[in-house]
């Protein structure tokens, strides 16, 4: 059996495509209800990946690397899911660090002896972009993942190859922007009728009367 070769992947590419627009314009204007699924979806590929590649390298074919593919999946999904936020945090991280290590002109061309400074600061910004994001993670979150959806969206369109580089860049701000706001609103609207909801505090009880005069 043969492995898709770059023909391949690229055909791929329109499809792949409308999946990543889809996918950032859910994200975009409701990711705050759904960012549980999807970290958990993520989660899985991810984990199914590494469970592929390590059986793979170890020599034991197809059938091991599908069996590990499909245990690594099961435990990346749990491990997403219960460490949603770490997990939500350290995404927003690697996107910031790989922003900027491309802003840096970053070759991912390494030599040894020499220090490669893109790389460097791009973890820098990783690291304190995700300790950030972590601190701040139940009030920024409509924020979050409307700027990871705006980012899909304009990657699908790009893929998509149906205008320029700038238009998509537009169409994914102009998205990050747009649902930043509307799922802002839409946390504010629930914490508000939350608040509502709750029963008022009861009133401490007084303290007894004083004993009478002797």
């Amino acid at each position: 059996m043969a492995l898709p070769g770059f023909q391949d992947i690229a055909a791929a590419g329109p499809i792949i495509g409308v999946v990543l627009l889809l996918v950032g314009l859910a994200l975009a204007f409701w990711g705050h209800g759904i960012w549980a699924s999807v970290m958990s979806m993520i989660g899985a590929l991810l984990g199914s990946s590494v469970g592929y590649l390590f059986g793979a390298a170890a020599g034991g074919g197809y059938v091991t690397g599908l069996v590990l593919a499909a245990i690594g999946a099961i435990i990346g999904s749990i491990l997403f899911t219960k460490l949603i936020k770490v997990a939500l945090a350290f995404l927003v991280g690697v996107l910031a660090g790989a922003a900027v290590y491309a802003l840096l002109g970053g070759t991912a061309v390494f030599t040894s002896g020499q220090i490669d400074m893109p790389l460097v600061a791009a973890l820098l910004v990783l690291l304190v972009v995700f300790a950030l994001a972590y601190y701040y993670i139940d009030d920024l979150i409509g924020v979050i993942t409307a700027a990871i959806g705006g980012l899909l969206l304009a990657l699908g369109i790009y893929l998509l190859g149906v205008t320029t580089n700038v238009v998509a860049a537009l169409a994914g701000l102009g998205a990050f922007v747009l649902g930043a706001y509307v799922q802002t609103k839409a946390i504010r609207r629930k914490r508000a009728m939350r608040a509502m909801a709750q029963p008022p505090a009861a009133a401490p009880t007084p303290p007894p009367p004083p004993p009478p005069p002797r």
